[in-house]
């Protein structure tokens, strides 16, 4: 069966105005966006959908997390930008990560990134007093309902003013207390703070002061995960009603700052950039294979540059190495991870003169012909567009210029992926290019050439592996990623089936393909351009 919704036009529509979606959260239907949708489509074409057991959709089931986001995503139109308010914004989370092609961007309005506490997660609802409510629901719906609302205006300016305007809503909508109930549950077991570390998209959490259902504390444990979020003083959990005036101006900042259409693959970069910023200060501790390969580059440099760049350099762990090896009077670090950066100008600042530079490989801030050498280990396998990042390193690299990189293959880490394809169908390991589509962009330097190595690491336990890769920020950020934190029993299947891997030492593999690659700009190239 297909979720009710209702598709609402913008005010003055053009070809760039955003298709804005709003999901309410538990306890009332989308009666709750009546008053807010007029205003918002001053912004944006606005479509509200009724979930599972509520409003018009209280007749249509669920049965399982996925089936849910599947029937939502069928409901949703192009490219949508998502609100959710409570229950809605964790599901627009999951939405986003599970379907990263479909969904523009998402906003939060009073949601937690878990909605129960846990002793790393405080900031929450305990379990005690959640079991405490769902019990209430299972004995009386309409009871538990009527305290429901009292807690969602309970803080806000207007207390009692506001409380009537939700029951007058509730009086005129409809849920189905089974399929509500399954909400519910399925509210507790909600827990989107790994996805958030590596969601794709621009998003937005809004939250309020005087929250009785989701503390304002969780403002602190968003930043953790590297998110955005606004906090509207003397606003209740229902802060679109109480505080509206705040909150549209929240959303329509948002808006505004997004581009008409976003691009998949530039949200990709800007998720590698994200999980590489925050896995800075561990990044060191646990980089074997990345000196191993950096070591063996540095033998493909020259013995003589005037201007040398490390093109991602990391934490800087090798720009000491590529200055001493290329003996060059000036030395760039670039990287697209401002984090990575920040923590390589803090920690060898001291030990060389060095231009620290933020930015995109496949779009150089650098000017034509004004590099000697460019170093660049075990980064390119994140560029998208190999043949993008080949043209700009011909533009910056002057005549007879060298450019020497190690990446990786696509069969890297196959253990891993063979573990998981006897789970499921979703990508759990990062894709990376063919050694065709390498040496296609390569082409245009008529002396490239490409050495290939296979690594393999070995450990005692899988979770070695799993917490190395973490703490490296290698986080799946492909398309077709799981949309939320493995069951138990997947967890189960995919370590036995890794198991198998496991050598007569006694120890599991993680096996690494990596290319070396060297191109030299031709001395004829050196040409004019616009």
């Amino acid at each position: 069966m297909v979720l009710s919704s209702q598709r609402y036009e913008a005010l003055s529509p053009t070809e760039t105005t955003p298709e804005l979606v709003l999901l309410h959260g538990w306890g009332l239907s989308s009666v709750v966006w009546d008053s807010s949708v007029e205003a918002l489509r001053a912004l944006a074409h606005v479509t509200t959908i009724d979930l599972p057991g509520f409003g018009q959709s209280a007749q249509v089931p669920f049965t399982h997390l996925d089936d849910l986001l599947a029937q939502i995503h069928d409901a949703l139109p192009k490219q949508a930008l998502l609100m959710g308010f409570s229950l809605g914004g964790m599901l627009a989370v999951q939405l986003a990560a599970k379907y990263p092609d479909a969904i523009q961007g998402v906003m939060t309005i009073a949601s937690n990134a878990r909605f129960t506490a846990l002793d790393e997660w405080p900031n929450a609802m305990s379990e005690e007093v959640f079991e405490g409510f769902y019990a209430s629901a299972e004995q009386s719906m309409a009871v538990t309902l009527k305290r429901f609302l009292g807690l969602q205006s309970k803080g806000g300016s207007q207390e009692k003013v506001l409380l009537k305007r939700l029951r007058a809503m509730a009086a005129a909508d409809v849920i189905e207390p089974v399929t509500a109930l399954g909400m519910l549950r399925l509210l507790a077991r909600l827990d989107n703070r790994e996805i958030l570390t590596a969601l794709t998209q621009p998003a937005l959490h809004i939250l309020a002061s005087h929250d009785e259902l989701v503390p304002s504390g969780v403002v602190s444990d968003y930043a953790l995960l590297g998110q955005q979020t606004a906090l509207i003083d003397g606003a209740c959990h229902t802060l679109f009603l109480s505080q509206s005036e705040a909150c549209l101006a929240e959303v329509a900042a948002f808006i505004q700052q997004l581009p008409s259409v976003i691009h998949p693959r530039r949200c990709q970069k800007a998720a590698v950039a994200r999980s590489f910023s925050r896995a800075a200060a561990t990044y060191d501790d646990v980089a074997e294979l990345q000196r191993n390969v950096g070591e063996r580059l540095l033998s493909y440099l020259p013995e003589q540059a005037i201007r040398a760049m490390d093109l991602g350099c990391g934490t800087g762990h090798f720009l000491s190495a590529v200055a001493r090896t290329t003996q060059c009077d000036q030395l760039l670090a670039l990287d697209l991870a401002e984090g990575m950066l920040s923590y390589a100008r803090e920690h060898h600042s001291d030990e060389m003169h060095c231009q620290w530079i933020g930015g995109d490989a496949e779009a150089l801030p650098l000017a034509n012909d004004s590099v000697s050498v460019i170093f660049s280990s075990l980064a390119i396998q994140w560029c998208e567009d190999l043949p993008a990042l080949f043209s700009e390193i011909e533009r910056v690299l002057e005549p007879g210029g060298r450019f020497v990189f190690s990446t990786l293959g696509p069969e890297t880490l196959d253990e891993l992926r063979s573990a998981w394809r006897t789970v499921d169908d979703y990508v759990h390991v990062n894709r990376f290019e063919e050694r065709a589509v390498l040496e296609a962009a390569m082409s245009r330097f008529p002396n490239a050439s490409v050495d290939e190595q296979t690594i393999t690491l070995t450990y005692q336990r899988l979770t070695e592996l799993t917490r190395e890769l973490k703490s490296l920020g290698a986080h799946n950020v492909n398309t077709g990623r799981p949309g939320g934190l493995m069951g138990k029993a997947k967890v189960k299947l995919f370590r036995e089936a890794y198991e198998s891997f496991r050598n007569a030492d006694g120890l599991l593999p993680a096996t690494y393909q990596v290319w070396y690659g060297s191109v030299v700009k031709p001395l004829a190239v050196s040409q004019d351009r616009d």
